[in-house]
């Protein structure tokens, strides 16, 4: 068994450099021994922190736009992994630490108002993975998510977070692809860069209660892929969860268990899946033919799989519909689309809010 996952090839790797002048970065909420939640943020590359009691409002107004005018820390719950089809949604992946053009994103389509705050009511928005590493807004794009979870919620709607390989990578000690700037961050704090998103912050304990497969009405939105080998006669979509988000945290060369292996780290697991995409069969293993894909569909209870994880060019549909790939990088934000539901009429859009069909 292998001590770590397959590098990803489609980037290299970010080198390093020994430090950043005039280093910022916004805040990270530790959770301190007695319950108090410890804020700690760089300016100019200088660390500030501030100890808030257990249970009183975090205040920090120079984040106001990523934390709200306060922040009341609460205990994460698991979210349910199966939802009815609601009026509308968005879904998009991998935006990989590029918090401008998601802002501008989500602005235009009415998912936030222009102060950033949540304007979908009772709409859901779907992230489909991989929000983290390569980018240097990753905190950011963490707040943001978190922030409209709560926010979303308050107003009927939902936010969905799906795990993707680099959230696992991150919080398992990977950071071959995170940006450098939060190594410079971690050293300030004491601490290693994946500690960023320890179990004892607040952003880290929040995402290790997420989901890596959600089924929204018809839609069972992955990463990566469903691989036979994950779904067998029927797809356990709880099973699965609990598995992943067990591990989560755990780095790949503690796992004794080839099967809790595969589903976290391995080829085959839902993080990781390529095998849709004919250029990647050998690795992946075959390509599945359509009959194949369309008994994958039953055996999970959808009529279509969304994925991200592995990038294309534009987003068209693949195996007669069943497949939605919707990972265009977002270093190419006039490129990228995003799956829109609208009273069941489903389309794509862009970041000026522009609709276009789904073909």
């Amino acid at each position: 068994m292998p001590e770590k996952p397959a590098v990803e090839k489609q980037d290299p790797v970010v080198e390093k450099p020994a430090a950043l002048p005039g280093l910022n970065d916004a805040p990270h909420l530790f959770f301190g021994k007695d319950g108090e939640v410890i804020a700690k943020w760089v300016v100019a590359g200088k660390l500030e922190t501030k100890t808030f009691a257990k249970g009183k409002p975090v205040v920090l107004p120079a984040f106001a736009h990523l934390l709200g005018e306060s922040l009341t820390v609460l205990e994460p719950k698991t979210p349910k992994w199966d939802w009815a089809t609601p009026k509308k949604m968005l879904a998009l992946s991998d935006v990989e630490g590029e918090y401008d053009s998601l802002l501008k994103f989500l602005r235009n389509n009415g998912v936030v108002d222009e102060k950033g705050r949540w304007a979908y009511g009772k709409g859901h928005f779907v992230g489909v993975g991989d929000m983290v590493d390569r980018g240097d807004q990753v905190t950011e794009v963490l707040w943001l998510f978190y922030r409209l979870s709560i926010e979303a919620a308050a107003a009927g709607g939902h936010v969905h977070f799906v795990i993707g390989n680099h959230e696992a990578m991150m919080m398992g000690g990977d950071v071959r692809y995170t940006h450098p700037r939060y190594t410079e961050v971690a050293k300030l704090m004491g601490i290693s860069c994946h500690q960023l998103l320890g179990a004892d912050t607040v952003i880290g304990r929040w995402l290790r209660t997420r989901n890596c497969i959600e089924r929204i009405g018809d839609y069972a939105f992955v990463h990566a892929g469903l691989s036979p080998w994950v779904v067998g006669p029927k797809l356990e979509y709880e099973k699965v969860n609990q598995v992943v988000r067990k591990f989560l945290g755990v780095p790949p060369a503690r796992f004794s268990d080839p099967r809790y292996y595969e589903l976290c780290w391995g080829r085959s697991g839902p993080l990781w899946y390529r095998g849709y995409f004919a250029e990647h069969a050998t690795e992946f293993g075959p390509t599945p033919s359509a009959a194949q894909f369309q008994k994958m569909l039953v055996d999970s209870g959808v009529k279509h799989v969304v994925v991200g994880h592995t990038k294309v060019p534009v987003v068209k549909t693949r195996f007669d519909g069943g497949l939605i790939p919707i990972d265009v990088p977002w270093t190419m934000p006039a490129h990228v689309r995003a799956l829109v539901l609208n009273d069941g009429k489903v389309g794509l859009t862009d970041i000026e809010g522009t609709a276009s069909a789904l073909k």
